[in-house]
């Protein structure tokens, strides 16, 4: 190719081809035009221009209907060519996009994450075939970092607090039960009267923890002392440490659910006593989430008892 054609071809576009394109397939202006939603004089004066930049005659306009020249028949094929690999690169883009979307990456607190949100998560991808979500444990401090970052998408925290970047959605109020081992004297009973904790050994979680203020503040309130032996920042250590110490704990109930299925936890509810743990739903503020996010987030609004969520302002 020569120079001058060199420079001339670099000013085409792929829109000024596909017009001349579709000229050529219906033999008309008008009706290559009406395919694109483009007018007759659009059509004619890009056909034209193109002519001009490439300095050949690329149709024969006396005829009815127009013919092609050898030179247009030529150049129609090559621009057959490059659309369809233009159009098969947005295609593998579009594929991929698509496949990314399918998935949303949810970071939990290991307690949500293990006992409660580990099942809704293997409900929702066998009803929702092709989305996949990637579940990760965190610390508290560590899932806030990763919504902020963009690591992720969804965040799920027990008492989880609104700022100015990031949004809580009110998700489970968890009820707080009376974790004792098999064999304490008070797992003999489903109920028992608050009072009934004074003295006991019980294990607690470190003071540093939100949960631990607000079991803290029953006691205080309730007028409640009880034995601290050790202290810990996360459940399942607690777990552990009941059978050890033969103590007591107040934990959220579904995160000794499974505990409590196997003889290994007695479970007893304390008389006149509402301590409920929040968990809810974290997502970065002003951050557009996919489709599968957005999808994710509905079921699990719809399977706990508040009910199905309206996420309309977060439309793409």
């Amino acid at each position: 190719m020569s120079e001058i054609l060199r420079d001339r071809t670099s000013n085409l576009n792929l829109q000024s081809m596909e017009v001349f394109c579709e000229v050529v397939k219906t033999r008309s202006f008008s009706k290559g035009a009406e395919r694109l939603s483009i007018s007759q004089s659009a059509a004619s004066q890009q056909v034209a221009n193109l002519e001009q930049v490439l300095g050949l005659k690329l149709l024969d306009r006396s005829y009815r209907p127009l013919q092609v020249t050898e030179d247009g028949e030529l150049y129609y094929k090559g621009c057959q060519q490059l659309l369809e690999g233009y159009r098969g690169v947005l295609n593998q883009i579009r594929r991929k996009r698509n496949s990314a979307e399918g998935q949303v990456r949810v970071v939990s607190i290991y307690s949500v994450g293990l006992h409660t949100l580990d099942d809704f998560v293997r409900s929702y991808m066998r009803e929702n075939t092709g989305s996949t979500v990637r579940l990760e444990y965190y610390h508290p401090v560590k899932v806030y970092e990763a919504i902020l970052n963009d690591e992720a998408e969804v965040g799920v925290m027990s008492y989880p607090q609104s700022g100015r970047h990031v949004e809580v959605i009110p998700w489970l109020e968890e009820e707080m039960v009376l974790a004792c081992p098999s064999g304490h004297p008070l797992a003999r009973t489903k109920k028992i009267d608050a009072h009934r904790l004074a003295g006991a050994n019980f294990v607690a979680f470190e003071k540093d923890l939100k949960i631990r203020r607000e079991v803290d503040r029953f006691f205080k309130e309730s007028e409640i002392q009880v034995n601290i032996l050790s202290e810990f920042d996360n459940i399942e250590t607690i777990k552990q440490a009941l059978d050890i110490s033969n103590a007591v704990s107040i934990l959220p109930a579904p995160s000794v659910a499974r505990e409590v299925e196997r003889g290994i936890i007695s479970e007893v509810r304390l008389n006149g006593v509402n301590l409920r743990r929040p968990v809810g739903i974290i997502v970065r503020k002003g951050r557009e989430l996919t489709a599968t996010a957005r999808n994710f987030i509905s079921f699990l609004m719809g399977a706990s008892p508040g009910g199905p969520l309206e996420l309309a302002a977060r439309e793409d």
